[in-house]
């Protein structure tokens, strides 16, 4: 089946087959977005309307040094102003075409639109399905009590930190913090062509771990079928 029509009965839930799942994109989502780009400018641009003046041209008439530095802070916020401005854009042309942008699973295929742009795998050809970011949190309590305990810093553990300092020692606080700032994303590799092929690299379609669930899922079924 073509991609067109996957996406035209996918749109038409009374006419969409059995076995089919549509993530379509979460307006809510987007607006959360927006509103962090938003502050984003705001930001930036408040930073620099009260560093400029302060710094230009004094700091570059103090060295080469003071010049650098300050040359690589205004790069930032102007990087961060600027970024936040075209994903701003971004998200309210989404936002403004929501029926544009939509993933579909099928039984055989893996579609996806955004705006003009339409991607289209056979599930046969997706490989290594990974999601990046921020899993869900698992509130399943530990079979048995000694699993339990594992979780429990020892004295070894203890005596360690003190002795080296807490900073030393990777707690599982710290590994749970960098796996929340790990942007999140979801990608596959597609194996007609042996390229990578972004699924999502926000939220903005829901969780990309329940995405990614039924990814795997339905792409396994196409290699026992096979």
């Amino acid at each position: 089946m073509e991609a067109v029509e996957i996406l035209s009965q996918a749109k038409e839930s009374a006419g969409r087959p059995s076995g089919w799942v549509v993530f379509p994109l979460l307006r809510h989502k987007v607006l959360i977005g927006i509103v962090g780009w938003l502050f984003g400018i705001v930001m930036g641009l408040g930073l620099l309307v009260v560093i400029v003046p302060v710094v230009i041209p004094y700091n570059y008439q103090r060295g080469a040094l003071s010049s650098i530095v300050t040359t690589i802070l205004l790069g930032i916020l102007i990087f961060v102003t600027g970024g936040s401005l075209s994903l701003l854009i971004a998200d309210i042309l989404r936002l403004r075409q929501a029926d544009r942008h939509l993933i579909v699973i099928t039984p055989e295929d893996f579609v996806k639109q955004a705006g003009d742009k339409i991607t289209h795998v056979p599930l046969a050809s997706v490989r290594h399905v990974t999601a990046r970011g921020k899993a869900p949190v698992d509130r399943t309590p530990p079979a048995t009590r000694e699993e339990g305990m594992r979780d429990i810093p020892g004295v070894g553990e203890n005596m360690m930190s003190f002795i080296l300092g807490r900073r030393a020692m990777p707690s599982e606080t710290k590994l749970r913090r960098k796996r929340m700032r790990t942007p999140t994303s979801l990608a596959f590799i597609d194996a007609r062509t042996d390229s990578e092929v972004t699924v999502v690299d926000d939220e903005a379609f829901g969780d990309p771990y329940l995405i990614a669930a039924v990814l795997k899922q339905y792409a396994a079924s196409q290699e026992i079928v096979m």
